[in-house]
């Protein structure tokens, strides 16, 4: 189910996120302003993990997000059938096996195709733009397919991340850590901020709910 038409959920992230850490800078000889890749990768897998807690954690929103990413389609003969992907992604070993979004997703790394550097225009080409929305898309299935694997794995990872602090800390490096029930409200107050700076979101078309009804998501946040 491809996004064929340009919505900006996942640039929208990545690009706040890279703001927050002071991305873009000036870099290089000509001091003109870049990304390093290796934040951009850093922050599209971040992108996927977020996607993901909407879909396990905020059911109906997300079924909000992909009316949004399909906005046009589904009054036509064109109308996405997400029973139909679903059913197909399910009979992958990637997607059937993966105990988190990223793995059942696996983000592309920039880095190792770009080099150490891409330019702010790089990182708004349209193609990237809808490379970027489609990982969104797939995490949001994957998370609304698989809510409790998703807790699984956000609360064992917290867990080894927490025995880590102590060393971070040694090292310098901020260390915030949220239970749960908070990384999926600060997950669904980046979709808020999203509607303020972009516009609301549309109501679920009956479609789209008749597609979750029919693939048993429960989709009562």
């Amino acid at each position: 189910m491809d996004i064929t038409r340009v919505s900006i959920f996942g640039f929208y992230f990545v690009t706040q996120l890279l703001r927050e850490e002071g991305w873009p800078r000036k870099q290089g000889i000509l001091r003109g302003e870049s990304y390093d890749t290796v934040m951009v990768d850093a922050a599209i897998a971040q992108s996927v993990d977020w996607g993901g807690a909407l879909g396990a954690g905020r059911p109906r929103l997300s079924l909000q997000i992909i009316a949004e990413m399909f906005r046009d389609r589904w009054d036509s003969d064109d109308a996405p059938n997400v029973k139909m992907v679903i059913d197909e992604l399910a009979g992958q070993d990637t997607w059937s096996a993966a105990a988190s979004p990223r793995d059942a997703v696996q983000p592309p790394q920039l880095s190792a195709r770009l080099g150490r550097s891409i330019r702010p225009e790089q990182l708004q080409d349209e193609r990237l733009r809808a490379a970027m929305e489609q990982l969104v898309l797939e995490a949001l299935l994957w998370g609304l397919s698989n809510p409790d694997r998703f807790a699984a794995w956000y609360r064992a990872y917290l867990t080894h991340m927490e025995s880590r602090t102590p060393t971070m800390r040694e090292a310098d490096l901020d260390v915030e850590l949220s239970p749960l029930p908070e990384f999926l409200a600060s997950s669904e107050q980046i979709v808020r901020d999203y509607e303020r700076d972009i516009g609301p979101l549309p109501s679920i078309p009956p479609r789209l709910l008749d597609d979750a009804t029919a693939l048993g998501w429960k989709i009562s946040d």
